[in-house]
């Protein structure tokens, strides 16, 4: 009995080195992680970053009566927008690693209220009328990274035509820009809308750009929705709110937002810009994820290094028991490395054949390791079959747990209770052959 305890007590604590000695491959995780993450912005730089998309808004010069050099400019804001947004993700490679990357088809739709614009006013700040100049509108969209324009941004406002294809300088004045925030570039268009006014301007535009990463769009109407299209199955939605309504599944999602003037992060439909005024309305949008990426996955997997390794020697230790064979601690030692091993070969072959495959690889290679091991010390086919059958079923056990992610929790505390109560029933028949073995020796000292 005293040496069955100083054996699990030994196990035990192969058990905590072993755990500890996998934390080892979490360190080398990161360091894959950070070399993934600038490949990831390499590759971002020369394809294009992440995108924060505005739709299209009208810019009108303001002068005063008599100049023609824009004294400030009025914004106007679209009272209803539509934007549906279908995205493509890809993957790219550079050596090892990967990179997530989208193409996104954009169409706008809207109304502009132009029925109470006006021609000229008294400008009680300069003391002088001044005159909207209507024949030299410019219609400005913001966007991240203009190297992911991959066409020119046709837009149609009622019955005419414009291709958004200058540099936004507000009229020769680089300090007035209406943009998202720090780091956007704008892209602008002209247009003479002098017989648009007094109306509802209806619009609309379709363009398609590239990105990265991440895809924002800023709710910048009255009435604004937003819907995004997208063929990646692990979309996480960021922003200022989360979609009025979403699906998604194995081979794509959609999601849409619906933001109205009172949630949109401003008040006004009409801005009026001096100096270094910024239009900064709250986005929403998705950022686009590589599904299972293998660092992720791996280190997921080391969560359970411990559970995974206390069970491997405790199958071991119940083998011995049934057998009688002596398997001394240097066997459990190498069996316990044998465990730390298989977390290094997942995360070398993930890199190289995917989260599955490398696990299939790994845990047949271990295990058929351990079962020759196994078999040249307690020379039992039977027992080593088990012991090998065990470990079998505790690694699907764990791929299942990473392959199910929503319910990781509830499957793994049940998966628990039950290894608990087998663990209570071995050592109950270990309890018994204790017992039992005593007895007779009890009979004998009788005699």
């Amino acid at each position: 009995m005293e040496k069955n305890m100083k054996k699990i007590l030994m196990i035990g604590i192969l058990t905590v080195i072993f755990g500890l000695a996998s934390l080892c491959v979490k360190s080398i995780i990161e360091e894959r992680v950070s070399m993934s993450d600038a490949t990831q912005l390499e590759i971002a730089e020369s394809w294009s970053e992440s995108q924060n998309f505005m739709a299209p808004m009208l810019c009108v010069p303001v002068c005063e009566e008599g100049r023609t050099v824009p004294y400030k400019c009025m914004y106007i804001m679209p009272d209803q927008l539509n934007i549906d947004a279908n995205v493509a993700s890809e993957t790219l490679h550079r050596g090892i690693f990967d990179a997530s990357v989208y193409r996104s088809r954009i169409t706008a739709k809207g109304i502009y209220n132009l029925k109470d614009s006006v021609t000229s006013t008294y400008d009680a700040e300069l003391k002088k009328n001044v005159v909207y100049d209507w024949s030299r509108v410019q219609v400005v969209v913001g966007i991240s990274d203009y190297n992911g324009i991959e066409e020119g941004m046709m837009m149609t406002l009622k019955d005419k035509k414009v291709e958004l294809d200058h540099h936004y300088n507000n009229f020769g004045n680089q300090q007035m820009k209406a943009v998202l925030g720090d780091g956007q570039v704008a892209i602008c268009g002209f247009v003479d809308l002098s017989d648009m006014k007094n109306r509802e301007l209806p619009f609309s535009m379709t363009t398609e750009i590239k990105g990265a990463g991440e895809l924002f769009f800023a709710p910048i109407a009255r009435d604004s929705k937003i819907t995004i299209h997208g063929n990646c199955p692990d979309p996480s939605f960021i922003g200022h709110s989360l979609p009025s309504s979403r699906e998604v599944k194995d081979d794509g999602f959609t999601a849409t937002w619906k933001v109205y003037g009172l949630n949109r992060g401003f008040d006004e439909q009409i801005f009026y810009t001096k100096g270094n005024t910024q239009i900064a309305p709250d986005p929403v949008g998705a950022r686009l994820l590589v599904r299972g990426g293998q660092y992720t996955q791996t280190d997921r997997a080391l969560k359970y290094a411990f559970l995974v390794i206390l069970l491997a020697l405790g199958a071991v230790f119940v083998g011995e028991m049934s057998v009688g064979s002596e398997i001394n601690t240097l066997n459990y030692l190498l069996i316990g490395v044998a465990q730390v091993l298989f977390y290094l070969m997942l995360l070398s072959f993930a890199e190289w054949i995917g989260f599955g495959w490398a696990y299939l690889v790994s845990a047949v290679l271990i295990l058929g390791l351990i079962a020759i091991y196994l078999k040249a010390i307690v020379k039992d086919q039977k027992t080593v079959v088990s012991i090998s059958l065990f470990m079998l079923l505790v690694d699907v056990f764990i791929y299942a747990l990473l392959s199910i992610a929503d319910m990781a929790l509830l499957v793994g505390s049940l998966g628990l209770f039950f290894i608990l109560g087998v663990a209570m029933y071995f050592s109950l028949r270990i309890q018994f052959q204790i017992k039992s073995v005593g007895a007779p020796s009890q009979i004998i000292n009788k005699e």
